[in-house]
């Protein structure tokens, strides 16, 4: 990463202390920050400084939450500079503790095509990080950048990534935090993501589609906590044995395998081992034309159920509830799609080839109701990109899904979700519930009913959602927990609700609302103060009214006691700062 200050040799001419004061605090902050994302500062040379990092995600969390800082109202008048980020990813020279090389070149050529308080980073950066970093980008196109043959193609950040069901836990570095705790069953199983092990790199959407259709038939078996897919496409690429990862995720059971796509042939290898022990207790290899691909499913996930917790019979219920497509090709483009949607709020451009995918699907197969149901959120996050108003094709998609598939838990997720923005609360609870009937481990489901609970005003019952969710997922995303602050929030335990909220590796918008209202009901003006920065520092035009526009109380007091509170916290900070 290469960090330098904006307008530096101005500042030195107009008042030469009070910039090397103010530089002197950046590095302060800047080290920090790094420090906190497992880098270091190895160079500095005026108002330009370079920093190391262990992994491409680590690098661009740290840079954009270096401008958040920059951005807090407290940290305006400490500091009260602005910085220009450029990262890139490449071979360095090690020097001591100093690096050289090309690789340094690039990141400093491309801090200086950014604009002020902008990160932005090279492709081979997006590339690594686009899954995982749970942040939106904007891709900026070639740039030739000075003393550098080939141009290089740039992304900028462009803020936090929303709530999103195809989320991937955030994992900065190979190593996996302990979270065994959080596990409580005997009976659970994390399926690491299947290798591509064809030459063809576009083949990975494949893999991860055979991945996800394993943990959701997985997921349907109630006497098996199946880890999430969140944490286990987070865990994508990190090297680990099964005794280690069984040791840190609590999962008793590690399923791993790699899956070779040529044609119309897939070779599927998997084997299943024990994370107690160490040893594996059956490996399977399979050669077969792609229209068998479902029966090897079905046979791969009866033999880890039989394992497991000894409920093989209860595989035919299973096969017989998962209507499968009539065309083969439907399903490809449908994996294409996921894949495609999974980065769907990382760029516009992988949103609307999400839809182009899905339409392709259903041009293929008219009556797969999952890809109408995906389309549906498809659509909707080209519409975050675009601001389109796209509610009536949301609601069609949304009821065409149930009624082609009235047995796929995702669908009713969505039409749950739909029913919910119209305030239909009764025919959003018959949706998630009947999604938890079909599918009682998905962790994103359960925690997402806790949210119903919320709006309902019943905050016990969606704090028992949310110790249920984070049971199956050990990384729960951060815009899962935070209906857990809420929930606090709803029961007027103000400060439990700070306190999570504090408790965060990242603070969303959302939350920093909640912990910003709750902070007016306890004493001291530090605490305040703090959220409310918080909360401006990711949303410096935060209005009120228009946040409690999608907090969908069915007691329309509580929204208005929030905007209340809300409106208070900003002018009670604003006033004594100003005083």
């Amino acid at each position: 990463m290469a960090a330098d200050v904006v307008g530096y040799s101005a500042r030195m001419r107009e008042d030469e202390a009070d910039t090397i004061n103010r530089v002197s605090s950046l590095g302060k902050l800047i080290e920090k920050t790094a420090s906190a994302h497992n880098g270091r500062v190895f160079n500095r040379a005026g108002d330009g400084f370079l920093l190391e990092f262990s992994s491409p995600v680590a690098a661009v969390r740290c840079g954009y939450d270096m401008q958040l800082k920059l951005r807090e109202p407290i940290t305006r008048g400490d500091v009260g500079l602005d910085v220009r980020v450029g990262i890139h990813l490449a071979d360095v020279v090690v020097d001591g503790n100093d690096l050289l090389g090309d690789g340094v070149n690039v990141a400093s050529r491309i801090e200086a095509e950014a604009e002020p308080g902008m990160v932005l980073i090279s492709n081979s950066v997006f590339e690594h990080v686009k899954r995982s970093a749970q942040l939106k980008f904007e891709k900026r196109g070639a740039r030739q950048l000075k003393n550098i043959t080939e141009p290089v193609t740039v992304y900028s950040v462009v803020g936090e990534l929303g709530t999103h069901s195809c989320g991937t836990a955030l994992m900065e570095d190979n190593s996996i935090p302990n979270v065994a705790s959080a596990q409580q069953s005997r009976n659970s199983v994390v399926v690491l993501p299947f290798k591509n092990m064809s030459n063809d790199p576009d083949q990975e959407y494949f893999s991860d589609g055979l991945t996800e259709d394993i943990i959701t038939e997985l997921s349907r078996f109630p006497d098996i906590l199946t880890i999430s897919r969140n944490t286990s496409f987070g865990l994508k690429g990190v090297l680990i044995d099964a005794l280690e990862l069984g040791r840190k995720l609590g999962a008793r059971f590690c399923l791993e395998g790699g899956v070779r796509k040529l044609g119309n042939r897939v070779r599927i290898n998997a084997h299943l081992s024990d994370a107690e022990s160490g040893d594996q207790l059956w490996s399977e290899r399979a050669d077969c034309n792609f229209e068998d691909l479902f029966d090897f499913q079905d046979e791969l996930v009866a033999k880890i159920v039989s394992s497991v917790a000894g409920q093989i019979e209860r595989q035919a219920e299973a096969t017989a509830q998962r209507k499968r497509p009539k065309d083969l090709e439907a399903y490809e483009c449908f994996i294409r799609g996921l894949s495609c949607h999974r980065i769907g709020g990382v760029t516009q451009e992988n949103a609307e080839l999400a839809v182009h995918w899905f339409d392709e699907a259903l041009r293929r197969d008219p009556e797969y109701g999952r890809v109408h149901a995906w389309r549906a959120c498809a659509v909707a996050t080209v519409a975050e990109w675009t601001g389109e108003d796209v509610w009536p094709e949301l609601v069609d998609c949304g009821k065409r899904a149930i009624e082609l598939d009235e047995t796929d838990a995702e669908s009713h997720r969505i039409a749950g979700s739909l029913a919910l923005y119209t305030r239909d609360f009764e025919r959003a609870k018959f949706h998630f519930n009947r999604a938890i009937e079909l599918n009682p481990n998905h962790a994103f489901i359960v925690g997402r009913m806790g949210e119903i609970h919320n709006f309902l005003g019943d905050g016990e019952a969606a704090l028992e959602y949310q110790k249920r969710a984070k049971m199956l997922d050990p990384f729960l995303p951060a815009y899962c927990r935070e209906l857990e602050a809420i929930a606090y929030y709803v029961m007027e335990d103000f400060e439990a609700c700070c306190r999570v909220v504090d408790q965060f590796s990242r603070t969303t918008r959302r939350a920093a609302a909640y912990r910003a209202a709750a902070a007016t009901h306890l004493n001291g003006s530090v605490t305040l103060d703090r959220a409310v920065g918080d909360l401006l520092s990711l949303d410096p035009s935060f209005d009120p009214d228009q946040f409690i526009l999608t907090e969908f109380y069915k007691d329309r007091a509580t929204a208005k006691r929030l905007a209340t509170e809300l409106n208070e916290a900003m002018s009670t900070v604003s006033s004594r700062r100003t005083g």
